[in-house]
């Protein structure tokens, strides 16, 4: 991981469809990667960027709500192996 410099500031500008570019110093210090997930938590106004983890809770929260919804039946017919 690569730390950056204390109170640094990147800028960048919002598509017209809400879009916007990680920046290269913040994908470096976060260790980013093509097709990795990220997490943004929204904590009194701030916004916080975090790599997200294979199992993280926010990250995967919809699919297991989804999951919950399921019957045994259509879990069974999903997960099960040839």
């Amino acid at each position: 991981m690569v730390q950056l410099e204390d109170n640094i500031e990147v800028r960048r500008r919002l598509s017209a469809k809400g879009q916007v570019s990680l920046p290269g110093e913040v994908r470096k210090a976060l260790g980013l990667r093509p097709g990795d997930s990220v997490v943004f938590e929204i904590i009194d106004g701030t916004v916080m960027i975090r790599r997200a983890d294979a199992l993280d809770p926010f990250f995967n929260l919809p699919l297991f709500q989804a999951l919950e919804e399921w019957s045994q039946d259509q879990k069974a017919t999903v997960f099960r192996y040839p």
